[in-house]
């Protein structure tokens, strides 16, 4: 199966929306600060969802549907999305006409 996540060049860092279920979340440093991380599940694709900054953000736990805008990088060999916009749960991935993957 391919991947619908296309990274490009090396220093491309392209703007996607996607929507899917966290499988995970996990909270951590970087650079001495604080940053909750969500593994993002999107049809076949596995996207790392970091915010910098913060150590927790209510309603994002595993198994919610969540929507992120962004811009995609790759980090330890896995795309990952930093500081995205977010959307949490069903009605709001029918608003922009986008659909849960599991």
């Amino acid at each position: 199966m391919g991947s619908a996540i296309q990274l490009g060049r090396r220093g491309d860092r392209p703007r996607v929306r996607v929507a899917g279920t966290v499988r995970a979340v996990r909270h951590d440093r970087i650079g001495g600060m604080p940053a909750f991380e969500a593994e993002l599940r999107a049809g076949g694709d596995r996207i790392d969802i970091i915010w910098l900054g913060r150590g927790r953000i209510p309603g994002i736990e595993p198994g919610s549907v969540l929507a992120v805008e962004g811009r995609l990088a790759v980090r330890r060999g896995r795309a990952t999305m930093f500081n995205p916009r977010y959307e949490l749960g069903p009605a709001a991935l029918a608003a922009r006409g986008l659909r849960a993957a599991s």
